[in-house]
């Protein structure tokens, strides 16, 4: 589902695309609650993505993917370092401009 959130110039609409992805993944990780997991790590795992390409326009859409998939975990193993994973990925969007920066010191 994170597949489609490249931004290759062939979608149409991508706003369209992310709400679909969005539903999907809530889907499928609603049928197993380790799934949250799989999904924090491949989000994560995108966000690196974008920060190395510097796309703006997917950095709303996974900032909210992420805080949704955490919210709904239903717990975090203890030896778990996932969060502190994302709070050093997210950490360094902090130097960018406005308004994603913003996004991102509310999400930490």
């Amino acid at each position: 589902c994170l597949s489609g959130t490249g931004s290759d110039g062939g979608s149409v609409c991508p706003t369209a695309g992310l709400c679909l992805n969005c539903w999907s993944l809530q889907e499928l990780v609603s049928r197993d609650a380790g799934n949250y997991l799989i999904l924090v790590e491949k989000i994560l795992g995108k966000a690196k993505e974008v920060q190395e390409k510097c796309d703006y326009d997917l950095v709303t859409p996974l900032a909210l993917l992420f805080y949704y998939a955490v919210l709904y975990a239903p717990h975090f193993p203890p030896g778990s370092d996932l969060l502190l994973k994302a709070a050093s990925v997210y950490h360094s969007f902090l130097t960018w401009p406005v308004p994603y920066c913003h996004i991102f010191r509310e999400l930490l």
